[in-house]
């Protein structure tokens, strides 16, 4: 019996990731480095042999999916609801700028509390409920076996903390995940388990 299974990939680089400046929701595109990180390590992840490819609509997520996709010869799927965290009015800014106005963010990263960081944000809880229900409609609507979502870090580990049945604030224990890493996780008896965290694919994989 095949083990239902998905395996989350984070994008390749954004010029945004190399000056640590958040992105959230904001359409930054992979710079050269992500586009020939998502190039090299597509042919590793075609490797696990996904049965079903899906993204994130914004388009450091989506291309990283497309290169898997043109290795497997299989169409991408869209779903709005894999998309990153929305900071709000404070996508493009660092975490040092943040916290010189906001100040009490720092509980928000530390995992001590959750909030919205501002007005037009969503709350880390929002974002663990809507990665939660589509990744368990997705395997439901699935035939067995792993399911390849491209999408981003901290959607991600909110993602997992939703299957595996953990409150909130332990997606904090886990760490941020590396560009073009992917985290498994597998269903066995009905439960939700990480078989493998931040995995760094192997380059240039070719058979």
């Amino acid at each position: 019996m095949t083990t239902p299974r998905f395996v989350l990939m984070r994008h390749g680089e954004t010029d945004w990731n190399t000056k640590n400046q958040y992105q959230g929701s904001s359409d930054i595109p992979l710079n050269a480095v992500g586009r020939a990180q998502a190039g090299a390590a597509a042919g590793w992840i075609a490797h696990l042999n996904p049965v079903a490819i899906w993204a994130s609509p914004l388009e450091r997520a989506l291309d990283t999916a497309r290169a898997v996709a043109s290795f497997t010869g299989q169409q991408v799927n869209v779903d709005p609801r894999l998309a990153e965290l929305d900071y709000g009015d404070f996508e493009g800014w660092t975490w040092e700028q943040i916290e010189k106005v906001e100040p009490g963010l720092a509980a928000w990263r530390d995992g001590e509390s959750d909030g919205r960081w501002s007005a037009s944000g969503e709350t880390g809880a929002e974002v663990m409920a809507r990665m939660g229900e589509t990744l368990t409609h997705l395997d439901r609507v699935t035939e067995p076996g792993p399911i390849l979502v491209c999408s981003h870090g901290t959607a991600i580990r909110l993602g997992v903390a939703a299957l595996v049945g953990w409150d909130y604030p332990e997606i904090w224990k886990l760490a941020s995940m590396g560009n073009c890493c992917y985290t498994e996780v597998i269903r066995e008896f009905d439960a939700w388990r990480v078989e493998r965290f931040n995995v760094p694919p192997q380059w240039n994989f070719s058979g």
